[in-house]
C-alpha cells in the first residue's frame, strides 16, 4: 500500500484526538476512499478507516451518520474478524456511545454491558480496554439517572485508570470528569466542585483552552456553580462555553444547543426571564429539528422552558409543555432521574397556580415517595 495514505490515517487520528475535527475528517475520508478502492470494503484496514470516520461523525454531532456507518463497521468486523476480536469490541463500544448520544439508553446499556463482560473474560479486570468499557457503562448509567450505580462504578474506574495509566492520562481525566458530574447530580456539590476544578486545570494544561474536552469540563463546572447558587460565576462560565462551542462545533451541534439551554437557565435563576424564555425557545426549536422530540436533551429543555413560563405566570402554557414532557421522560429514563424530579416539581407548582390542587397533591406525594427512597427524607435534591 502507498505509504502516503497511511500517514494521512495517523495524522487524521492525531487531529481527532486534538479536537481538530474538520482536518481529521478530510484526512480520514481520503484514507477510507483510498483503502476502499485498493483493498475493497471488507478489508480490515478499510474497516479501520470506516471506524474512525464514524468516530468523527459522532464528535461532530452527526449522530445518524455515525450510527449508520458504525452499524456497518460492527457487522463487517463480526463477519471478517469475529465477534470477540478487539477491533469488533471497540466498534461495538463506540456504537453504544452513539446510541447514548441519540438518547437510546437501554440499547446503549445492553451493548456496553456485553462488551464489558467479554473484555473482562478475555483481558481481565485491569486491562485498559476493560476499564474504558467500565467508564462507558458508568457514563450511560449517569445519563439514565442511575446515579448511585454510576458513582460506584466511576469511583472504581478512577482508581483503576489512575493506577494503570496515570493520574494525568486522558482516560483518567475523562473518568474524573464523569465522576464530578455524577457528584453534582447527586447533590454532592463540594466534591463535584473540587474534582471539577482539578479536571479543568489538567485539561487546560494538557489540551488547551479550546479543546472540546476542556470545554466540556468548563460546562460541567458551570452546572455545579449554578447548583451551588454561585449564579454570576455560573453565568460567566456558561457564556464562555457557548461562545467556544459555537465557534468550534457550530451553531447546530448538540453540545452547542445544550449550552444554549444551560445559559437560559442561568438567566432564569438571575431573574432575567424574558432573555431566558427567548434563548430557551431557540434552543428547543433547534434541538427538536436536530435531535427530535423525544431526545433527553430536547425533553430537558422543554422542562426548563416550562419552569421559565411558570415563573412568568404563564401557567397554562407551562402545563401544556410539562405534562407530555414528563410522560416521555418516564418512558426513557429511570424513575428517579434528576430531570424527571425537576419536571415533577415544576408541574406541582404549575398545578397549584392553576388551582388544580388534587393533581398537585397527587404528584407531590409521588415526588416525596421517590425522594424518601433516594435520600431517606424529602427534598433531598
Amino acid at each position: 500500500m502507498n505509504i502516503v495514505p497511511d500517514f494521512r490515517h495517523e495524522y487524521g487520528k492525531a487531529y481527532l484526538f486534538a479536537g481538530e475535527l474538520e482536518k481529521a475528517k478530510q484526512l480520514l475520508m481520503a484514507t477510507l476512499e483510498h483503502r476502499s478502492n485498493i483493498l475493497g470494503d471488507d478489508h480490515p484496514a478499510t474497516l479501520e478507516a470506516m471506524h474512525w470516520v464514524a468516530c468523527i461523525y459522532e464528535k461532530q454531532g452527526k449522530f445518524q451518520e455515525a450510527e449508520e456507518l458504525g452499524i456497518l463497521v460492527v457487522d463487517k468486523r463480526r463477519e471478517v474478524l469475529g465477534e470477540n476480536h478487539p477491533e469488533t469490541l471497540q466498534s461495538t463500544g463506540d456504537l453504544a456511545l452513539v446510541f447514548t448520544q441519540l438518547g437510546r439508553l437501554r440499547e446503549a446499556e445492553e451493548l456496553t454491558a456485553a462488551v464489558l463482560k467479554t473484555r473482562r473474560h478475555l483481558l481481565g479486570e485491569n486491562h485498559r480496554e476493560t476499564v474504558i468499557a467500565m467508564s462507558n457503562l458508568a457514563y450511560i448509567y449517569s445519563n439514565m439517572g442511575r446515579l448511585q450505580e454510576a458513582e460506584a462504578l466511576n469511583l472504581e474506574v478512577v482508581e483503576r485508570s489512575g493506577r494503570i495509566m496515570g493520574h494525568n492520562h486522558p482516560d483518567t481525566l475523562t473518568s474524573m470528569g464523569n465522576l464530578a458530574a455524577t457528584y453534582s447530580g447527586l447533590g454532592k456539590l463540594q466534591e463535584a466542585e473540587v474534582l471539577g476544578v482539578a479536571v479543568l486545570q489538567k485539561r487546560n494544561f494538557s489540551l488547551g483552552k479550546n479543546h472540546p474536552d476542556t470545554i466540556r469540563a468548563m460546562s460541567n463546572l458551570a452546572v455545579t456553580y449554578s447548583r451551588l447558587e454561585r449564579l454570576q460565576e455560573a453565568e460567566d462560565l456558561k457564556i464562555v462555553v457557548l461562545e467556544k462551542r459555537r465557534h468550534i462545533l457550530g451553531d447546530s451541534h448538540p453540545d452547542t444547543l445544550l449550552s444554549m439551554g444551560n445559559l437560559a437557565m442561568a438567566y432564569s435563576k438571575l431573574g432575567r426571564l424574558q432573555e431566558a424564555q427567548t434563548l430557551s425557545g431557540k434552543a428547543l426549536k433547534k434541538q427538536t429539528d436536530v435531535l427530535g422530540n423525544s431526545h433527553p436533551d430536547t425533553l430537558r429543555t422543554r422542562s426548563n422552558l416550562g419552569a421559565i413560563l411558570n415563573k412568568l405566570d404563564q401557567w397554562q402554557e407551562a402545563e401544556d409543555l410539562l405534562v407530555p414532557t414528563l410522560e416521555t421522560q418516564k418512558d426513557l429514563l429511570s424513575p428517579s432521574h434528576p430531570h424527571i424530579l425537576d419536571t415533577m416539581k415544576t408541574l406541582v407548582m404549575t398545578y397549584t397556580s392553576l388551582g388544580k390542587l388534587a393533581e398537585a397533591e397527587e404528584l407531590d406525594e409521588a415526588l416525596k415517595q421517590i425522594e424518601v427512597s433516594l435520600y431517606g427524607s424529602e427534598s433531598g435534591l
